[in-house]
């Protein structure tokens, strides 16, 4: 049987069928369906030719590799705000909870609900009527079964059925949520934002608008990487104890103390008007208190008529969260194909506004990415090393400049092997596929940029399907 390295032909296939993975095979005595040709970027090219840097540097590269910590005066003003609770006995909480919103499935529609209830109702009387003989029972008989069916068919629907409701998030919930979640959604916070700055180095941001801020994890990230330029933040939460909390994080855990950023606001209700326009737009871990789709799309059409630079929503990387975020990116894109809106473009992940060949291919696997980050170090944990998965999508006012990269982006982990690499990429073209990059076909430099490319990363390549 022939093979590459550690990896067989019949391997590769598995993992293709189980990715949806579109197969462009590109080595030596492999025949493919596609003769694709795969080209480095030009410019990229002759950098690296040059030395400018090396190729595990390629403009690609995206994320660092390293964790994510949060920064030691939140740590410092986390422990303060903690200081009259036992701290051991939050973090449990707080791991119960962090668990709790991982799992979280969005609210079931009317129309759905009732659906699964009549499934339900239908099943449990088929039992009832194949254990007994229905027309020899007198109509008395008939309306206790009836009610005993009925009864049934509750007790199994709360069983069966997600009951979705939303969290109260009071001031002792606030503190579980800031010990269990606050470490995770800063790193990916900031992985996204920094992909921003990289990318886009003339976007300086004058204002925030942080849609469901929690205890403030967007502000620390988006402070941590503008503070010269942000002027504005607002911050809006339903819940007064988290804005509190909030409040109490930026005043180092002192309520006495100043605020260590200008202009931080705080407002239970998202303002109903678009007259104040803001640079930086974001609604994370935010969508799943929503009660229904509608509320859901009429909450970012809102973000969206607010948004004078950059919009960012992200949820968890579970499937649930990744429908949430593929909702909202289908309501933006058809409300401008429709004329209902400005122009817009998706900045990351998608290389494209076409569909999203995850949800084309239906096969119930999200489109997510993975984050390294550092725990707080609270609690005997010292600062251990965490990972989480989350989707999202960053859009951005206007059509892609000339300039801006349209890359394709690794969805899955590369694939390093004994001199072949495996890039699993969602390309320009809406598509996934899979190139197996060797330097005797490809050469040295596109294979060793392709082996130091991360989940997560673009790859600097165009890729042409040749007939």
């Amino acid at each position: 049987m022939a093979t590459f390295g550690l990896i067989s032909r019949q391997k590769l296939a598995l993992i293709n069928r189980q990715c949806g993975f579109q197969r462009l095979f590109c080595s030596a005595g492999v025949t493919a369906k596609l003769k694709p040709e795969i080209t480095l970027d030009e410019s990229i090219s002759q950098a690296l030719d040059a030395g400018q840097y090396k190729p595990r540097k390629h403009e690609g590269r995206l994320t660092t590799g390293g964790c994510v910590t949060v920064p030691g005066p939140i740590v410092a003003a986390i422990v303060k705000s903690c200081k009259d609770h036992p701290v051991k006995a939050l973090l449990a909480e707080g791991r119960k909870l962090d668990n709790f919103v991982r799992s979280r499935k969005p609210p079931m529609e009317p129309d759905e609900l009732r659906r699964r209830i009549n499934e339900v109702r239908h099943r449990v009387g088929e039992e009832f009527r194949g254990k007994m003989a229905v027309e020899e029972m007198s109509e008395e008989q008939i309306s206790y079964i009836n009610k005993v069916v009925e009864a049934q068919s509750k007790k199994r629907a709360k069983q069966q059925i997600y009951a979705w409701k939303p969290v109260d998030y009071d001031a002792f919930k606030g503190l579980q949520y800031l010990l269990g979640r606050s470490a995770a959604e800063y790193a990916v916070l900031t992985r996204i934002f920094e992909e921003i700055k990289k990318r886009d180095l003339g976007f300086k941001p004058r204002s925030l608008i942080d849609f469901g801020a929690g205890v403030g994890t967007g502000t620390w990230a988006a402070s941590n990487l503008w503070k010269e330029h942000i002027f504005e933040y607002v911050s809006i939460d339903a819940s007064a104890d988290m804005n509190d909390l909030a409040e109490l994080i930026l005043r180092g855990g002192d309520v006495n103390k100043p605020m260590t950023l200008r202009n931080v606001f705080y407002r239970q209700f998202l303002p109903a008007t678009s007259k104040s326009k803001y640079d930086l737009v974001l609604a994370a871990f935010s969508l799943f208190e929503l009660p229904s789709a509608r509320n859901r799309l009429d909450i970012v059409g809102n973000l969206w008529d607010k948004c004078d630079g950059y919009l960012v929503l992200v949820e968890h990387g579970s499937y649930a969260g990744f429908s949430l975020i593929e909702e909202a990116r289908r309501f933006l894109l058809k409300k401008v194909e429709d004329g209902e809106g400005e122009e817009l473009h998706v900045f990351s992940p998608c290389p494209h506004e076409q569909s999203c060949p995850r949800v084309t291919l239906d096969d119930g696997t999200p489109c997510n990415f993975e984050m390294t980050y550092n725990q707080l170090p609270l609690g005997g944990t010292a600062g251990e090393a965490a990972k989480c998965v989350y989707s999202y999508v960053v859009f951005k006012k206007g059509p892609p400049s000339a300039e801006q990269s349209r890359f394709p982006r690794l969805v899955r982990p590369t694939l390093v092997r004994s001199k072949h690499a495996v890039c699993r990429m969602c390309t320009d073209a809406g598509k996934l596929q899979e190139v197996i990059f060797t330097a005797s076909k490809h050469g040295k430099n596109l294979y060793r940029c392709a082996k130091a490319t991360k989940w997560g990363d673009q790859l600097p390549i165009k890729i042409e399907e040749k007939s």
